[in-house]
């Protein structure tokens, strides 16, 4: 089974759950092939969508995040002073380790939780919110009442393939407009959305374009709902503790244009063949280093042929004698 270098490894080893199918150590789905059934890993949707994103500013809040880290953990600190800087593997931790004491995933577990919520008001569910989510919730339920948008409980979290690009991915929701088309919807808790739209539209748009639907239950896929829309998605923003929520409208034709790049991208990386070593050129025999001195035609000449010769190892006092020589004919 041929790695992915473009997933993070790390994640939960393939065992079958309740939760859903299993997955590589690498966090991919494992599914059957569309074709020959046989079960293969699928690229993920989100790393698919990476693959030509500006990764600057997440880099540089990491590395705040890990300083802000350990700074607050004189362990962590002791730790780093111990360590040597190629054991990979105990600084990775330690660097999320750091992330974590200065409160990364405070933010992403808040809003996995809203999420979580908003899913359950969706399918149906009577939920009891608690206090610090209910403003947020309600503020969901509301844009979802104005937009004449409804939600369809069996298109609530369903995994999808794209056979050709090998992605799978799982959608938040598809939703129908007033015209009864159907529509991918996407949610997301994030305070700003300002640097993460090409990314959203890439992945949208490879739900939207998706050639089946899993269904984990029954082990096979299902068909996508007929007439879904290709070139716009919706998109709600519900800012943890921000008690609003807006709906935007996200071109995802462009989307797929781009996801296709990001194939092209992705098998850019892997090249292993753009480079080889420098053949250096084939040095004048011994036999004719002579008549070569003696038809150098400038003292530059002389001394390049010195070089070539003398670092070749074919330099003699022969060879001395004949490029002084040649030399003091030159200069007469």
């Amino acid at each position: 089974m041929t790695n992915d270098p473009f997933d993070t490894p790390g994640a939960p080893p393939a065992q079958p759950t309740a939760a859903g199918p299993k997955r590589d150590r690498y966090g991919r789905y494992l599914l059957p092939d569309l074709g020959n059934g046989k079960e293969k890993p699928w690229t993920r949707a989100t790393t698919w969508a990476k693959s030509c994103a500006d990764t600057t500013a997440l880099a540089k809040w990491q590395q705040r995040m890990v300083a802000k880290g350990i700074a607050n953990r004189s362990d962590l600190y002791a730790l780093a002073s111990a360590t040597d800087v190629e054991d990979r593997k105990t600084f990775d931790q330690l660097c999320q380790d750091a992330m974590e004491a200065a409160g990364s995933a405070t933010g992403r577990n808040q809003g996995t939780a809203l999420h979580s919520f908003t899913e359950r008001v969706d399918r149906g569910e009577q939920v009891d919110v608690p206090a610090q989510w209910r403003d947020d919730v309600n503020a969901y339920q509301q844009a979802m009442a104005r937009s004449g948008l409804t939600v369809r409980p069996e298109w609530i979290e369903r995994i999808t393939v794209v056979r050709d690009l090998g992605v799978a991915g799982t959608f938040d929701r598809v939703v129908v407009r007033p015209s009864g088309q159907p529509v991918v919807f996407d949610l997301k808790t994030g305070q700003k959305l300002d640097y993460s739209w090409g990314e959203i539209s890439i992945q949208l748009a490879l739900y939207a374009n998706a050639d089946a639907i899993w269904n984990d239950h029954t082990g096979e896929y299902e068909p996508m709902p007929e007439g879904i829309d290709r070139q716009h998605a919706i998109v709600a923003h519900l800012p943890v503790g921000q008690a609003r929520c807006d709906l935007y409208e996200l071109d995802i034709a462009a989307g797929w244009e781009m996801a296709q790049v990001c194939g092209t991208v992705r098998t850019w990386r892997t090249r292993r063949d753009l480079a080889g070593r420098y053949n250096l050129p084939t040095p004048a025999a011994p036999t004719d280093l002579l008549d070569r001195i003696e038809k150098a035609a400038t003292a530059q000449a002389l001394t390049d042929l010195w070089q070539q010769a003398f670092t070749a190892g074919q330099w003699t006092d022969q060879h001395t004698a004949a490029a002084r020589a040649r030399k003091a004919a030159l200069t007469s």
